[in-house]
């Protein structure tokens, strides 16, 4: 999403694009291939903007999600990661360093067996391919 979009979807919400939000809006989508932590945007976003707190860049980041202008990961390497890309995809995920990078395979149709579901009702699924990167295997 273009930060124009995001801007217009922030205003239409009822959200001013504030410096901080357009601030962490922007460190997102530069740092995007990296699937940032808000920890590693908040580092970024200090430099410019040495009082933003944590906090702050937490609070934007779930704005950002709940809109739909990113979407929050969880792969298993201790802190949720964002992720820009709107389109349907799966991630490769390093298990020495936790780099994570998008891969777009085509997966079947994946089906909880119904005997196996316990009430859930499933809406979505990510499959998540753990491994080692090739800058840790050098």
């Amino acid at each position: 999403m273009t930060p124009e979009k995001v801007e217009t979807m922030l205003r239409a919400r009822g959200l001013r694009v504030t410096p901080q939000r357009a601030l962490v809006f922007r460190l997102v989508r530069e740092l995007g291939a990296e699937h940032p932590s808000a920890e590693s945007v908040h580092v970024r976003a200090t430099r410019e903007m040495p009082s933003l707190s944590l906090r702050t860049v937490y609070t934007i980041l779930g704005e950002l999600e709940d809109r739909g202008a990113i979407r929050a990961l969880d792969v298993g390497t201790g802190s949720k990661r964002f992720c820009i890309n709107p389109l349907r995809h799966h991630h490769l995920v390093c298990t020495r360093c936790g780099r994570i990078a998008d891969v777009f395979v085509a997966v079947g149709p994946l089906e909880v067996p119904a005997d196996q579901r316990r009430g859930f009702l499933v809406t979505e699924h990510e499959v998540v391919f753990r491994g080692i990167c090739a800058a840790c295997r050098s």
